[in-house]
This record gives structure tokens, C-alpha cells and sequence, in this order.
């Protein structure tokens, strides 16, 4: 007979199994409905349902959450496994990106596996969360405001939007369909939430791939190991390339134009707008680090980088001018939501003062905290970049931020992918997590940044990943494909910086030169912009961004047109490209006051024409070569470019309105507020 204390603890401890018991067999039970998702074709073999969860689970906070679920079927047969896959940002829905994420995860890996996504909460289906001040905020200071206004306007319920609660919503997800072990796929923001519910509930997991790493600790808001990472991605980029010739340590220039920005309190430069209208702006040094930061979708904004720095360091501001303009990648679906970023942020995100700090006592805290970092930890950067960033937005969240919940790290099958160019979650982090993980693999993917398995052109994640799910050992990446990130050299800035092209004597062969590296600058642009729109929720695909020296480019359903477009001083370029006339040579006319004019009608074959009363004709295939031998101020010279013809680049502007909806990133990059540039 047991008595006392023991007997109440042995009984304590039967209810408990007892109730672990029901907990358990109630798990199994599958407790959703699956039906047609709306809007869907008959095709589509996807379903859809709810999982009702509470707002609060504390009860604090009356209310529920409706959550969104999506699950594609294995391809062939019944389901041996289970993937739940985990947006970014946060604040990315992720029903949307289901085929994107299948298509990722590879035939291999999904044949005989089923894949479910579900809106976190405050996002897309699950009660998308709406501050539209947000929106609006174009310095930090309005950025601070919108972001309390947002506070006050969400109410009690801010406290419910945390990545625990979060969490508890993947696991009322796998209990209400009824599987015992989940495999999670994480991407940015998703690798915290999956290492979290891994931490939570490691008896529910078979493993976990780890795409772009948020460390468990959260995001840093000094954003050291990114800052750190700077120097090494830009040296990595001009790596044994001719094209970088101008420069021996671009990391080092960028420090030397970050010091100049702060004595001068920016720099001044002028850039064209989409009508061609000269526009006098200030390029601070935190444009710059959003610039780079922009370079893990745009690689070539990053290419174009290095060369601008060296330029604006010998006195021309017009290359930063105009890429500190390019379009920014951010939380653009129609089911993103910048404001449940911000309440997800502040509330369980890392912010620049101690934990608990009162919110009239939080300036002073950020500037301490801010004073103490070594300016090395910084470097190339300074104090006054993060200072002016806006890194301290959340000052006005009533909470900023709640404890959450931590436990120790599982003990389960990882494979972390990291990006080698990656500066949002640097490779650094991603192998200090390996190291705290039991059973992790590592692999590091080289000319690829955020989100790897969405931007790796090698095939390598692809292997790894399915190499990971057949139990085997993965192997590192190699770089075996020409380099995909083409740095490019500084712009000329006097037709006189050009070779003659083509057999071309004179001033004439010196403007067919700058005439190709002008619409090679405009294809490449074109593109960019195109990239910038996939995915937005924006099907027109109209747009219109000025020349750097002058003029404009605009692209609509029909057509392509070139006015007065310069990159080179003194040369322009006006052209039609009429997509209902493609058969027929396009007329590229060449003016401007230091170019030998005329006209030249680039067919599919042969360019033909004349330029300063010297007749042109060449092969079309070599249209571009001079471009690739362009001498440039700074002694640099771009590498071999295929130029896109104009056939080219209509269908692919075509192809990208058909695929707009199926390309965008699998991690969304933050919302567009002053300061939120670090954003996962």
C-alpha cells in the first residue's frame, strides 16, 4: 500500500499518462476536412481546409484563428511522409507558394510524400493582419510612428502573433491531419519556427531541412554577422575576374565611400526618372546596405555594385544614383502582411535594447547598446549607418519584446542549406547552428543568396536534398557553370573611353561600341525590372525607368520603346519594338551630340545601316562584342554578355507575365519600411 506525498505523486503521474494517453490517440485522428481549394481548376489536385485554433492560448485574449491549409498529394501512390513546409519573412503566406514549393523539393523527395503549407497566422487565408500606415512610412521616424500607430490599432490582440504561438498552430496543423511525424521544410523566418517546434515537440519530427537560416535566438538587429559578411561576398564576386580590374579590394572601397558619406552627410547625384526628367538625390550609406542586402534577389544589382563604388570614389555619383532607385523585392503577395512582420518582430524579435526596457527609456538603451559594439563589428559600415537605418522601429511597441519559450535543440536528421552570397542569413550563422546540431549536414552553395533551393542554378541543393531523404550523406558544392553574378566595370564616361567596333574606324566605331553596352545596360535593366514584378500580384508588366545619363525606357503589352535613352554621354538611342511586328529588323536610331549619327535595323541575322555616313553591317550574333571589350576609366572591362536580341527580350517579358505567379521567392525579404532592410 503506498501512502502520503508518494501515493499523491503516483496518482499525479497516472493522470498525467492518462492524459498523454488521449492527447496522443486523439492526434491520430485525422480532424480536417479536404475539399477543392477555391478557384482551383479540375487539374488541380491540391486541398484545402481549416484548422480552428485560439487567438490566445493563455485565454487572455478572447477570439480564434481560422488557418488556412493546403496539401498536394504524392505523386504516385498513398503518402509515406508528411512535409509541412514554413514561409518566410515573417508575414509571407504560404498556400500560395505550394506548387513553387513542390517544384523545389524535387520529383525525388515528393513521389511518394505529401506537402502541406498553411498561413501563419495574420497572414493570407489565416486573418491577414492590415496596419496600412505601414505602407506609407518613407524615413525612419515615420516608420517609428506607423509602427506604434499599428500597435495601438491591432489592440490586445498584438500579444497573440508570436512565432510560439506560431509553433502550437504547426502542431494543432500535424494533429488535425492525423500523422504522428512530420518532416519540416523552413525557409528564412521558417527555419526559427521549424527549430522551434523541433525544440517543442521533437517526438513529432523525422527531420528538418533548414533552407537560409534564422538562428533560435532570432534575427540580430545590428545585423553584425551580415555586416561582417560584406567584405567576403564582395571579394568572392570579383574573384579572379577581369572585370574587377578596378579595384583591388572592393570592400575596402566601400569603407572608404561609407567615411566620405558621413563627413558629407550623403552624396549628391542625379538619376532619370520613367519620363526621362532629371531628379537631384542624396545617397546615404544605409541606401548602400540595402542595396546589397536587394543583391540576394537581384544578382545583378550586386554585379553592378563594386563598379559603381569606384566610380563614385573618382567623382561620378550617377551609377550609386540610379542602382539606390532599383526596384526592392519585399512582402509584395496579396496575402503578405507587412503589419503582421512588424507585430511578430517586435513582439518575439531581437530589437536593440534590453529585454523589458519601458518604452520611454528605450532611445538611450539603443544608443548604449549601439556605443558598445566595436566599430570593426561594423566595418564596412559605421555607428552613424545603423543609427540613421532605423534599426529601432519597434521603440513605440507597447511590449517589445515578450520572453518566449526556449528548449534545448533536437537531436534529429538536419540539412542546412546555405547560400555563399547569402548576406540576410550569412553563411557564419548557418555553420554555427551546424555545430549545435547533433545530427546536421551542412551545404554551402556557391553564386546563390537568400533562399537556395529557389536560386540555385547548379542543381547541387537539388542533390543534396534528395541524397538527404534517402538517408544518405550529402555531399558540398562545387562551382562547375560559368559564373552567374557578372560584376561589371565602370560605366565610360566620354565616348572617347571606347575601342572601335567592329572594323569600324573612328568616331563611328567608337559610337557603335557605346551603342551596345547602352542596350546591353537596358536589357539587363528590363530584365531586372520584369524579375522585381513576379510574384507582386501586378499581371500589367508596364513600367517605365530612366537611362543613366538621360532619356527613358518604358515597356508595355505592346511594345518596347527606347526615347533619347543614354548611358554613354553625348549618345542616345530611340527605338520601337513593336510585338506584333517581330519578323521586321528593329530601327535603333543613334543621336545625341558626341555620337556619329544615323540609323541601324537589327535583324535576325545581319545589322545593317550607317553611322556618321559609314555603313554598318556585321552579324547579328556579334552584336554585343564590343560591349564585352569596353574600356572603361577605371581600366576594367566587362566579360562576354550574350545580348538578348529583340525577339529575345519580348518573349521573355512574355514568359515572365505567363509565370509571374509561379517565380516569386520562396522567403519574402521583410516588408519596405525605413530600417526593416535586414528582414528575413
Amino acid at each position: 500500500m503506498i501512502r502520503g506525498d508518494r501515493a499523491r505523486g503516483v496518482a499525479a503521474s497516472l493522470v498525467t499518462a492518462a492524459l498523454l494517453l488521449i492527447a496522443s490517440s486523439t492526434a491520430q485522428a485525422a480532424d480536417i476536412d479536404l475539399g477543392r481549394c477555391a478557384g482551383a481548376s479540375r487539374r488541380d489536385s491540391t486541398r484545402c481546409g481549416r484548422v480552428t485554433v485560439p487567438l490566445d492560448r493563455s485565454g487572455a485574449v478572447p477570439g480564434t484563428v481560422s488557418l488556412k491549409v493546403r496539401v498536394r498529394p504524392p505523386r504516385r501512390g498513398p503518402a509515406t511522409g508528411t512535409i509541412v513546409a514554413l514561409a518566410g519573412g515573417p508575414g509571407q503566406a504560404a498556400t500560395p507558394l505550394l506548387p513553387m514549393i513542390a517544384d523545389a523539393l524535387g520529383g525525388a523527395v515528393t513521389r511518394s510524400r505529401r506537402i502541406v503549407t498553411f498561413d501563419q497566422r495574420g497572414t493570407g487565408g489565416s486573418g491577414r493582419l492590415r496596419c496600412r500606415g505601414l505602407a506609407k512610412a518613407e524615413t525612419p521616424t515615420q516608420a517609428t510612428r506607423a509602427v506604434a500607430d499599428c500597435a495601438a490599432q491591432l489592440g490586445a490582440r498584438r500579444t497573440a502573433y508570436t512565432t510560439a504561438a506560431s509553433v502550437e498552430d504547426l502542431e494543432a496543423v500535424r494533429a488535425a491531419l492525423g500523422v504522428d511525424k512530420i518532416a519540416i521544410f523552413g525557409v528564412s523566418y521558417g527555419t526559427k519556427v521549424a527549430l522551434d517546434y523541433a525544440a517543442r515537440h521533437p517526438s513529432h519530427v523525422s527531420r528538418l531541412v533548414l533552407d537560409s537560416v534564422v538562428l533560435p535566438e532570432g534575427v540580430d538587429p545590428f545585423m553584425r554577422t551580415t555586416l561582417r559578411s560584406v567584405p567576403r561576398v564582395l571579394a568572392q564576386l570579383c574573384a579572379g575576374r577581369s572585370a574587377c580590374r578596378f579595384t583591388r579590394d572592393p570592400g575596402a572601397d566601400l569603407g572608404r565611400l561609407v567615411a566620405r558619406i558621413g563627413r558629407r552627410g550623403g552624396l549628391s547625384g542625379v538619376r532619370y526618372d520613367g519620363r526621362g526628367r532629371a531628379r537631384r538625390v542624396t545617397v546615404t550609406a544605409e541606401q548602400l546596405l540595402n542595396v546589397l542586402l536587394e543583391g540576394d534577389f537581384d544578382p545583378t544589382a550586386r554585379g553592378a555594385f563594386p563598379a559603381a563604388v569606384a566610380s563614385a570614389l573618382d567623382g561620378d555619383t550617377a551609377p550609386l544614383a540610379k542602382l539606390v532607385d532599383r526596384p526592392a523585392v519585399g512582402l509584395d503577395g496579396d496575402g503578405d502582411s507587412d503589419a503582421l512582420f512588424i507585430a511578430t518582430t517586435c513582439e518575439d524579435g531581437g530589437v536593440p535594447w534590453p529585454a523589458g526596457t519601458p518604452v520611454a527609456e528605450r532611445a538611450r538603451a539603443f544608443e548604449t547598446m549601439l556605443a558598445q559594439l566595436p566599430a570593426a563589428s561594423l566595418a564596412p559600415f559605421d555607428h552613424a549607418t545603423l543609427r540613421r537605418s532605423g534599426i529601432d522601429y519597434c521603440a513605440g511597441w507597447p511590449e517589445a519584446p515578450i520572453a518566449q519559450p526556449s528548449g534545448p535543440l533536437p537531436d534529429v536528421p538536419t540539412l542546412i542549406l546555405s547560400g555563399d552570397d547569402d548576406l540576410r542569413t550569412p553563411r557564419s550563422d548557418a555553420v554555427a547552428l551546424a555545430k549545435r546540431l547533433p545530427s546536421a549536414q551542412l551545404v554551402t552553395v556557391p553564386e546563390v543568396g537568400h533562399s537556395v533551393l529557389s536560386s540555385d542554378l547548379l542543381g547541387c541543393a537539388d542533390a543534396a536534398l534528395a541524397r538527404f531523404f534517402a538517408g544518405r550523406r550529402v555531399r558540398d558544392c562545387e562551382l562547375r557553370l560559368p559564373r552567374f553574378v557578372t560584376p561589371t566595370a565602370p560605366t565610360p564616361r566620354s565616348l572617347a573611353a571606347f575601342a572601335p567596333a567592329h572594323g569600324l574606324p573612328g568616331r563611328a566605331g567608337r559610337t557603335l561600341a557605346a551603342v551596345e553596352l547602352s542596350y546591353l545596360t537596358f536589357a539587363q535593366e528590363l530584365l531586372t525590372r520584369v524579375f522585381a514584378l513576379l510574384g507582386s500580384g501586378d499581371e500589367t508588366f508596364e513600367f517605365a525607368f530612366g537611362g543613366l545619363r538621360g532619356g527613358y525606357a518604358r515597356a508595355t503589352r505592346r511594345s518596347l520603346v527606347l526615347r533619347r535613352y543614354s548611358v554613354v554621354p553625348g549618345v542616345t538611342l530611340d527605338m520601337t519594338i513593336d510585338a506584333r511586328s517581330l519578323d521586321e529588323p528593329v530601327a535603333l536610331r543613334v543621336g545625341g551630340r558626341a555620337a556619329a549619327r544615323g540609323l541601324l535595323r537589327i535583324g535576325e541575322r545581319r545589322v545593317r545601316g550607317r553611322l556618321g555616313g559609314r555603313a554598318v553591317d556585321f552579324s547579328a550574333n556579334r552584336f554585343g562584342d564590343s560591349a564585352a571589350r569596353a574600356a572603361g576609366a577605371g581600366g576594367g572591362a566587362p566579360e562576354a554578355e550574350e545580348l538578348p536580341n529583340a525577339r529575345e527580350l519580348v518573349a521573355r517579358l512574355e514568359e515572365a507575365r505567363r509565370q509571374a505567379a509561379e517565380r516569386a521567392p520562396l522567403a519574402a525579404a521583410g516588408p519596405r519600411l525605413p530600417g526593416a532592410g535586414g528582414a528575413r
